[in-house]
């Protein structure tokens, strides 16, 4: 089987996968047409990009070494899943192969105990929201950064019209803060931008003058 890992690929498999109590979690689990990498606290599960004529299958990838690839939008690392090895090559946006130092060859996880968690059982069957809260991600990333690695944060929102407000309280001196602008539906579950209010002052109707023609 052949799959290509994108850099978003690998930016999932390192900041997961960092469970050191359980060996089977320092892997990224190939299964069902699916990437999926876990530690104690989160799962993220994400579409692989499988290469047309590949046949699908189960292994598992030590997030060690998938950690050392260096996929970008001109050099696609490409995955190659034998029976009982794995390598990795470089190809550019053409499907040529690219000369990249250091190419691959290494074996699937074989040791441990245990099995991978099945990561659809881990989803909650009732699939009802009662709404969604949309938070740009690279207004997460400047949070996170403001807070210690042992903050507990505490996010809410209070009505559909208000922002995002956080709070990391567990410190000598609390972190408190709101994200916003922010507007959430309800009803049908969707967010929209902050559109500005339209002016209650109706348009006051011109005529051209001489100055306009000339």
């Amino acid at each position: 089987m052949k799959i290509k890992l994108d850099r978003y690929d690998i930016a999932m498999v390192c900041a997961v996968t960092k469970e050191t109590g359980k060996p089977i979690l320092q892997n990224l689990c190939l299964r069902d047409g699916k990437l999926a990498v876990a530690d104690g606290f989160m799962l993220v599960v994400r579409e692989a990009n499988i290469l047309e004529g590949s046949q699908d299958g189960e292994t598992l990838l030590p997030a060690s070494i998938i950690k050392t690839i260096r996929s970008t939008p001109k050099r696609q690392a490409e995955l190659v899943c034998e029976d009982t090895s794995l390598s990795v090559s470089y190809k550019d946006e053409k499907g040529d192969a690219v000369e990249y130092d250091p190419t691959l060859h290494f074996k699937p996880y074989t040791g441990g105990i245990g099995k991978y968690p099945a990561s659809p059982d881990l989803f909650p069957k009732d699939t009802a929201k009662k709404a969604y809260i949309a938070l740009n991600v690279g207004l997460l990333k400047k949070l996170v950064t403001c807070l210690p690695d042992n903050g507990i944060l505490r996010i809410g929102i209070v009505d559909e019209f208000s922002p995002l407000e956080f709070e990391c309280g567990n410190l000598d001196r609390s972190i408190r803060g709101m994200l916003m602008p922010m507007y959430v539906d309800w009803k049908e579950f969707e967010w929209h931008r902050e559109k500005p209010e339209a002016s209650s002052e109706p348009l006051k109707e011109t005529t051209p003058t001489q100055e306009d023609h000339k």
